[in-house]
């Protein structure tokens, strides 16, 4: 098993975050999807972390927008190309990984061949800035594995978010599927009814099951938080106990799996 790493996308600036994570022993961060399109911000977290001696692991794809690659409108080709930017700032920081949402509107008929002809052209362009995607799971298995499927190539993989398939797949097991690619995690907790982004343990998702089915697929890779410091936690913690309670959890979750 390699690092602890952390991000917490309300509630906790980097410029406070990165001090106090780097003292309570995480490993690194990674950066949240409203920087992914923004050079100058991505430089001043990746200065701000490597002065620290963290390690940024992924930085997440912007999300507004993404549901669009999947229908027969204009956006889904402007999003590809915000993708491709997304793609360059990673390469240009030496950010080995791209997490990029799965997230069709079921409600408007979406279309694999037109989301996959789409994503075909943000794939290539990965391979050739040497730099991996991450598809993670949302709202739809079916298109998650089909997007899997098609592109089985070294530079693509699986984000695994255990949040989300507690709250919007309630009954799908992504690691007993697809664990074989997978790239990285976002842990967090929740209800099992709407994504709360709680510190593990905090609220009803079954850990024990996640960690051995992390097991099972030889998970060798990082634990990493994706959490929001919000009033569930700011009226009873202050941010340091918040980080070292966070900490805590990822460490229990890491014994559990050996």
């Amino acid at each position: 098993m390699n690092g602890i790493y952390i991000d917490v996308f309300w509630g906790i600036s980097y410029d406070e975050l990165f001090p106090m994570i780097k003292d309570i022993g995480f490993t690194g961060f990674f950066s949240g999807e409203c920087y992914a399109k923004d050079p100058e911000k991505l430089t001043q977290f990746k200065r701000s972390a490597d002065s620290l001696g963290l390690i940024q692991e992924t930085s997440h794809s912007t999300i507004p927008g993404c549901s669009s690659i999947w229908s027969n409108v204009a956006e889904g080709d402007e999003y590809i190309d915000l993708l491709k930017l997304n793609i360059d700032n990673c390469a240009k920081l030496d950010i080995p990984i791209l997490v990029v949402h799965i997230q069709p509107d079921l409600s408007s008929e979406p279309s694999f061949e037109t989301g996959l002809n789409r994503l075909r052209s943000a794939v290539k362009y990965a391979r050739e800035r040497r730099v991996k995607i991450a598809f993670e799971n949302i709202n739809s298995a079916e298109y998650l594995y089909n997007t899997l499927d098609f592109f089985d190539c070294d530079n693509v993989g699986f984000c695994y978010d255990c949040g989300h398939e507690a709250c919007h797949t309630n009954g799908e097991r992504y690691l007993s599927k697809i664990g074989d690619r997978l790239l990285c995690t976002h842990i967090h907790d929740n209800d099992n009814k709407s994504d709360q982004h709680l510190i593990p343990f905090d609220g009803s998702i079954d850990f024990i099951r996640i960690a051995s089915e992390l097991n099972d697929c030889n998970y060798k890779g990082n634990i990493t938080l994706e959490l929001c410091y919000d009033n569930r936690y700011q009226s009873r913690m202050s941010k340091l106990d918040f980080l070292k309670k966070s900490f805590d959890a990822a460490k229990k979750l890491k014994k559990m799996m050996r």
